[in-house]
């Protein structure tokens, strides 16, 4: 029988226990502690490369979540404005820093049950 020591204790517990005997804390969580699963995270990197790439169609704006930006940016996208608008884009993105990008851009789930409306 294979023991472990706790997290939060150090009490020693069987490996097939979920819950410590002594402190009752829930093992086998530490690699989700202070994570929200339900949060969609962007990748800053591939939000920078849509919009060199395909700023002139919105691609980027769509991976964001600004459908109706990229809509606009789709809609004129025969007169190259957009594509202009898309590199300028690119180079704030790539300016901004990661923690800054993540909390203009991640999301929650919409469709998730742990979702409280």
């Amino acid at each position: 029988m294979k023991t472990v020591f706790c997290s939060q204790c150090s009490h020693t517990i069987n490996v097939s226990n979920e819950v410590c005997s002594q402190c009752q804390t829930i093992q086998g969580l530490e690699a989700l502690a202070g994570v929200d699963p339900n949060i969609k995270i962007k990748n800053q990197k591939l939000a920078v490369l849509f919009g060199f790439m395909f700023g002139g169609v919105g691609l980027h704006k769509f991976y964001l979540g600004q459908h109706l930006k990229g809509c606009l940016y789709l809609c004129f996208c025969w007169t190259l404005v957009p594509m202009v608008v898309g590199w300028i884009d690119a180079v704030k993105t790539l300016k901004m820093s990661a923690y800054k990008f993540q909390q203009r851009y991640s999301q929650k789930a919409k469709n998730s049950p742990y979702v409280i409306a």
